[in-house]
């Protein structure tokens, strides 16, 4: 290969500029380690800037035409030099390049961008994936003070907002195009561990939202409301010396603001990748709530389906509390002894009681219609015996804790309101990051204009 003149030329430069820097911050003989990393950190950062400078400007200084071919197939013609600044992984990267602009299509264009693989972004792509994994960990303005303090970038906590929608709704839409193939068994077959007993759980939690609304209160007041997030979890068990399963080890988290239709592909899809389909054994947890059992039935139709104890034991509460009164001592030995009916498997004495029950008044009745339905709705999944016998867990904690985890820490702190795009793209990044196995990012870096 023939020598590059130019770029030896480069090299030369470089290595002298770096002789130099080496020669001005060269620390002493009593210098401490604290000092030593700092002068290196500084020289370094100083050389990579000035060098991807360079190596950019350099790209710039080619020679151009006074028209290009424009994608509409018209011509664009050369409109002069423009500046662009990016934020890099080094610093502020300023550097000319030539623009088009088309008559036909009336739209610019700068080839040296594409070349650089360069889209709408203020940042590289390396910047965006920072900013998109402290994003959904952090708040935005606290993001944006991490990335400060670990790597003197200074990013806006608006410009951290909008890397993480545009990433987040990227991977929430590759997702769902996931979730449609396998729902329509397309869904390329990846090798998977098989799993011995897999739980699969899944509860909503409520957010806090807000209507289309600026500052300015060009569209009104601020309008606040809280919205369902529908959670769910993938997980497996430790079993201890009795035959138990103990210690959890979360394989994978899913969250959405959008509906059951949304959400029943994505939780489905997730198991799937986690290995449901090989598993010997799968276990649904859940509260009463109806729309979690039809979606078990229909995505997990031979799986145990087990109702969450404590879930069950409020609605004995409730009976409790209206037939002797809220926490009185009566209340509390009815509702002891009908826990213990319940895990002997003894649901039907539990219904049995509940419609012998005669109160006085309709409120009452309407309790007891209520929840002796309940109890005779859901007897199959209330065999408590027969699930610690078998060394099942009977609460759905994780399921609970996962609500927390992923959604209530990071969207429901003080003063909070989101619009449902950025929460759905802040709780599809953060429930991707908190998984055993992050996602990778990187095919969801470009930003769009």
């Amino acid at each position: 290969m023939k020598p590059d003149p130019d770029r030896q030329a480069l090299i030369d430069q470089m290595t002298e500029r770096f002789r130099k820097k080496l020669e001005e911050q060269y620390t002493d003989d009593n210098a401490t380690l604290e000092q030593i990393e700092e002068a290196v950190e500084r020289i370094g950062q100083d050389i990579l800037l000035e060098l991807q400078k360079k190596l950019t400007n350099k790209r710039a200084k080619k020679p151009r035409d006074n028209k290009i071919d424009c994608s509409c197939g018209k011509k664009a013609r050369f409109r002069g030099m423009e500046t662009k600044t990016l934020i890099t992984r080094h610093g502020l990267l300023p550097w000319k390049r030539a623009t088009y602009y088309c008559d036909a299509c009336r739209s610019g264009s700068a080839p040296l961008d594409r070349s650089l693989g360069l889209d709408h972004g203020e940042t590289t792509r390396q910047v965006r994936l920072w900013a998109a994994f402290l994003a959904p960990l952090l708040g935005f303005a606290q993001a944006a003070e991490a990335l400060r303090t670990l790597r003197e970038i200074d990013l806006s906590s608006s410009t951290i907002e909008r890397i993480a929608v545009s990433v987040g709704t990227s991977l929430r839409k590759a997702q769902r195009e996931e979730a449609d193939l396998h729902q329509k068994d397309r869904l390329p077959d990846k090798r998977t561990a098989c799993p011995q007993r897999l739980y699969i759980g899944a509860d909503g939690i409520m957010t806090p939202l807000r209507e289309p609304w600026k500052k300015d209160a060009s569209l009104g007041n601020l309008t606040c409301r809280f919205g369902e997030c529908k959670t769910g979890v993938v997980y497996e068990t430790s079993i201890d010396k009795q035959g138990r399963d103990s210690r959890v080890r979360i394989r994978a988290y899913t969250a959405t603001m959008e509906g059951i239709e949304t959400f029943e592909p994505l939780l489905a899809t997730l198991a799937h990748r986690c290995g449901h389909h090989a598993a010997k054994e799968v276990i649904v947890l859940g509260d009463g709530a109806i729309w979690i059992w039809y979606l078990f039935g229909r995505q997990f139709p031979g799986a145990i389906q087990i109702l969450d104890f404590y879930h069950a034991c409020e609605h004995l509460a409730r009976v409790a509390n209206a037939m002797y009164g809220k926490e009185t001592d009566l209340s509390r030995q009815w509702q002891k002894a009908r826990q213990a009916q319940l895990k002997a498997n003894g649901v039907a004495e539990v219904v049995q009681l509940i419609r012998a029950w005669e109160p006085a008044d309709e409120v009452h009745r309407e309790i007891r219609r209520i929840e002796s339905a309940y109890f005779a709705d859901n007897a199959e999944r209330m065999r408590y015996q027969t699930y610690l016998q078998k060394g099942y867990q009977i609460g759905s904690g994780v399921v609970e804790a996962t609500c927390k985890h992923v959604v209530h820490q990071r969207l429901d702190q003080a003063g909070m309101h989101w619009r449902i795009p950025t929460a759905e793209a802040i709780v599809t990044l953060r429930a991707a990051q908190l998984s055993t196995s992050p996602t990778d990012l990187r095919p969801h870096l470009a930003m769009v204009a």
